[in-house]
């Protein structure tokens, strides 16, 4: 869902995430699929800046679905069915820096999102029919974008050993 009032958006805004509640968000629902296509769960996923005054988003969240059993009707018509409550529980958030996400298959509307530790897992667009083909656009211009503007230099931090100052140890990743 374009920047508004999604589900994943509703869940940050729920108290509990503090300085996200009122981030800049994108967001959509997807289903987790193998390589092949076999669907394994849905999940919701935003990309989302963690202050407005960044010029581009720096964080992935992902959500699933928590389902609230009905609770039993004692009122005066027990016919009327209630739909289940579904909620977002927030699984992951993760630094985009530590995440690339690809277009995988353009015609299923499928994204490929690669881990620096190098879990990889394919999701498929969720939507109404005929958004899909608009909604599938603004994940590819995200996804330039992120790309375009990204900086491919490498992660790198130093260790130092405090019983031996004059050891350091430099180290570099560019793993993915």
């Amino acid at each position: 869902m374009p920047f508004g009032m999604g589900d994943l958006y509703k869940c940050l805004a729920s108290g509990e995430y503090g300085e996200l509640k009122n981030c800049p968000l994108f967001e959509s629902n997807f289903v987790q699929v193998t390589r092949s296509g076999e669907v394994a769960n849905r999940v919701t996923v935003g990309v989302a800046a963690s202050s407005y005054s960044l010029e581009l988003p720096d964080l992935l969240l992902l959500a699933r679905p928590v389902e609230y059993p009905n609770e039993e009707c004692t009122c005066e018509h027990p016919e009327i069915i209630l739909v289940p409550r579904e909620e977002l529980q927030l699984f992951a958030l993760l630094p985009l820096k530590f995440v690339r996400l690809y277009v995988h298959d353009e015609s299923r509307y499928q994204l490929k999102v690669s881990l620096a530790n190098g879990r990889k897992f394919y999701l498929q667009l969720l939507a109404h029919p005929q958004k899909l083909d608009y909604l599938f656009g603004q994940w590819i211009r995200l996804l330039y974008r992120l790309r375009f503007y990204r900086t491919d230099a490498p992660i790198s931090y130093q260790q130092v050993y405090p019983d031996y100052p004059h050891r350091i140890i430099s180290r570099s990743s560019n793993k993915y």
